[in-house]
């Protein structure tokens, strides 16, 4: 079997299933759906092959998953909170590393899906559209670009790559800052840092001032802890 070290080898950015779930669920919420992402459901989506082959293998207690893995369990968990069938996704994500020929295409394309209904998924490849869910055909652009929108928070690199993760307005996820920790949007202060200075004592005011940046930074910072501990 191979190990989840020859996995993660090279990763920028690893966290536990449960941690992620943690994190998605707190994105989606904001979606106003009663869709909750759970721990099951990640380690459901890695054992049918939408993660890293070869995590597949990996015992739930050992079990590791990068940054691109994180975005696919994202996009994967926004499809579903949207209405999305498991079925079609499994199609789309299919037919996505056929063209692609990415592991995991819905961390390396900007994917589109309905305002209204869920019937089709998108991605954009090469500035041409095109429709995951019907095997890969041409999307009609002006027709069909005003009708969709896109998996939101997401920034790409050069390559196409997903590059970072906004969960929120304010908070980053960057795998080449704090090994892909949550950080402040613009610096390299974990959010968790700064959660913990203000349980210890510390004032809001007296961060900022340290840190020289401004109290709503700090502020949304403790929202989104206060969040994951929510959940």
């Amino acid at each position: 079997m191979t190990s989840i070290e020859e996995l993660i080898a090279g990763f920028e950015g690893a966290y536990e299933v449960r941690e992620a779930a943690r994190y998605l669920y707190t994105d989606i919420r904001p979606l106003q759906v009663r869709y909750r992402i759970r721990y099951s459901h990640l380690l459901r989506w890695i054992r049918l092959g939408l993660a890293l082959p070869g995590l597949a293998q990996i015992p739930g207690r050992q079990l590791l998953i990068g940054f691109e893995d994180l975005i696919s369990m994202r996009v994967i968990a926004f499809l579903r909170a949207r209405g999305y069938s498991f079925a079609k996704i499994r199609k789309a994500e299919a037919e996505l590393r056929k063209v692609t020929e990415h592991s995991r295409p819905f961390a390396t394309e900007r994917i589109w899906v309905e305002k209204k209904g869920a019937i089709d998924i998108f991605a954009e490849i090469a500035f041409t559209l095109l429709t995951a869910t019907r095997g890969g055909q041409l999307a009609f652009i002006e027709f069909v670009r005003e009708n969709l929108i896109d998996v939101h928070g997401l920034t790409f690199d050069e390559r196409g790559i997903a590059a970072s993760w906004s969960p929120r307005s304010g908070v980053l996820l960057h795998p080449q800052i704090q090994f892909g920790r949550p950080c402040i949007a613009g610096t390299r202060i974990p959010t968790g840092d700064i959660d913990g200075m203000v349980r210890v004592g510390d004032s809001i005011e007296f961060l900022a001032a340290s840190y020289r940046i401004v109290p709503e930074q700090i502020e949304n910072a403790i929202a989104w802890e206060e969040e994951l501990a929510a959940v």
